[in-house]
């Protein structure tokens, strides 16, 4: 199922982009597509944390055009531009809403990617310090080609080390993933 609400949310978030782009324009720093996209995720973060919002939306106990009538006026009020509250009809019409956070996030992805900016999550056992932020973040620069933006999180059952994942690639240097190779390496007799 997992699967299938991955590739919806790509489709649904590469039309938003078209429109987005075909709309506003594409010029910019940053772009029309990657400020819609922040404010999308931010709806979209309130829609998931809100049990209210989002169970009164999906509750089919209500009329679906006074469903919709609110979630647009809550749209509007929280700041979503018109494309991005036409869109959200679209969605809630083809009953796709409850998929908005897997949507928005595919789509502030695909925002970065046509701006060109590529996303880097860095998973740590513990926080680390700005300087040593800034150290792993150049390195990682001098690797991975393009304009880079990090998110860094803290993972403490990775016991040390981090995780970088990039661009479905993903680069495991936690101690865990260490001892599971090694482990895998002594099982396989090698």
């Amino acid at each position: 199922m997992a699967k299938n609400v991955g590739k919806l949310a790509s489709r649904y978030a590469r039309a938003l982009l078209r429109a987005v782009d075909t709309e506003l324009g594409t010029n910019g720093s940053p772009t029309p597509a990657q400020d819609v996209a922040r404010v999308l995720n931010e709806f979209a973060e309130v829609w998931s944390s809100g049990r209210e919002l989002s169970g009164s939306m999906l509750n089919p106990m209500f009329e679906k055009r006074e469903r919709l009538a609110a979630l647009l006026k809550i749209a509007e009020n929280a700041g979503l531009p018109d494309i991005a509250r036409r869109f959200l009809r679209v969605v809630f019409e083809r009953d796709r809403i409850a998929a908005l956070p897997e949507i928005a996030k595919a789509f502030g992805e695909q925002a970065d990617a046509s701006a060109g900016v590529l996303q880097v999550d860095i998973l740590v056992a513990k926080e680390v310090d700005q300087e040593e932020a800034r150290s792993i973040e150049s390195s990682l620069g001098q690797h991975i080609p393009g304009t880079l933006e990090f998110r860094w999180s803290v993972e403490p059952s990775l016991i040390g080390g981090m995780i970088v994942n990039y661009d479905g690639k993903v680069l495991d240097g936690s101690l865990n993933g260490r001892i599971e190779r090694i482990e895998r390496s002594l099982l396989s007799g090698a």
